[in-house]
């Protein structure tokens, strides 16, 4: 395609727990087809082209032992995706993908990078409804804190892999924040 400048290259993270469902995302998205995987033991990278823009996606696995490693993606990304599972409902790994986000929130190599926080599983009959979102991310993800300290570079939003429902809008946010960004 000479319509895309192949030359530049917006690099993204997704990051989350493991078994959030990055995989799946990364896969439905490049492949644009549902497809079973498995764990994520190291990375995947995949590129995704939308708007004459090439971005590429680097999906890092979320297993507590594989998080020790993020830090070495962090320099290159131009903005992050935190996937979060939306049908888990045990209080303890919500509290767990609070903890984390906002460890990476408050990464000093990541002050400037942009978040896309993705509820993942919408598609299933037991994900959280949008009231039922809000209500976790204000009670679990204190979004008070959030907001004050992080509203200018974090932004939520919901995902499903096998639906493929709202993947625009996910990839016209990274066009976005990856514009203004290069603009500063």
């Amino acid at each position: 395609m000479n319509c895309c400048k192949r030359n530049v290259q917006t690099n993204v993270l997704m990051l989350g727990l493991g078994d959030a469902g990055q995989t799946q995302l990364l896969y439905s998205w490049s492949n644009h087809i549902f497809i079973e995987t498995t764990p994520t033991i190291a990375f995947n990278v995949e590129t995704i082209y939308h708007q004459n823009q090439r971005i590429a996606i680097w999906d890092i696995g979320g297993q507590v032992m594989i998080r020790k490693y993020w830090h070495h993606y962090f320099q290159t990304m131009k903005a992050i995706f935190f996937v979060i599972d939306s049908t888990q409902r045990d209080f303890k790994l919500i509290q767990e993908a609070k903890s984390v986000l906002l460890n990476l929130l408050d990464n000093q190599i990541l002050a400037k990078v942009p978040f896309l926080i993705l509820f993942n599983k919408t598609d299933l009959n037991n994900s959280f409804t949008d009231e039922e979102i809000l209500e976790e991310f204000n009670l679990r993800f204190d979004q008070e804190k959030i907001s004050a300290k992080y509203a200018h570079r974090v932004k939520v939003m919901r995902s499903s892999a096998l639906s493929r429902d709202y993947i625009e809008e996910i990839l016209n946010w990274v066009m976005e924040v990856t514009k203004k960004k290069n603009r500063m």
